[in-house]
């Protein structure tokens, strides 16, 4: 939960920029920067500046094709230290959305590659690293509006990992690295 709230931060920001009436076959190119209003990040208060590109192309037919960089830059209220999550990357959604009505869900399946996660310590070492080709399936709650389905965030499973991911094997490891960095002297 605790990387689903940036994750969701950096997604709304993407989302805002991406308009919904984009031409199937077009590309989007955005610029985006915006600071969070104070939070927590694995149980520390602060706040998150975050920017970054987002190159949107609606494929046409259900699917789409998204790439760019995002960063994260999050600053403890307390310590005043900072540690950057960074994105870059294609991220391609293989099929069209499935709608099941019945189950009251709406699956997407989408693949992600190049450099899926990095945290570092703003301006220095990296503290983890995700990169490589991973698929994910992403469960939603189904809206019953066929042209606006998602839901509330149901569940999301990670399969087909190629290249080193240990914070998507060990979820715990992002707050693991992150809390005594940003705690410590």
């Amino acid at each position: 939960m605790y990387r689903r709230l940036l994750l969701l931060a950096v997604a709304v920001a993407v989302a805002v920029a991406v308009p919904t009436g984009v031409a199937a076959g077009s590309t989007q190119v955005t610029h985006f920067s915006f600071t969070t209003p104070p939070h927590t990040q694995c149980g520390i208060l602060g706040t998150a500046v975050i920017h970054g590109t987002s190159v949107f192309r609606d494929t046409g037919n259900g699917t789409s094709f998204m790439s760019g960089t995002r960063f994260a830059a999050f600053t403890a209220a307390d310590s005043g230290k900072s540690a950057t999550l960074s994105f870059a990357g294609p991220v391609t959604q293989a099929s069209p959305a499935v709608i099941d009505v019945q189950a009251g869900t709406v699956t997407i399946t989408t693949t992600a590659g190049g450099l899926f996660e990095k945290l570092s310590i703003t301006g220095g070492p990296p503290l983890t690293r995700d990169a490589g080709i991973v698929t994910l399936v992403d469960v939603y709650g189904y809206t019953g509006i066929p042209n606006d389905p998602l839901g509330d965030f149901i569940s999301e499973t990670a399969s087909g990992l190629h290249g080193p991911h240990p914070d998507l094997l060990d979820l715990s490891l992002f707050c693991d690295v992150l809390v005594p960095y940003l705690q410590g002297p």
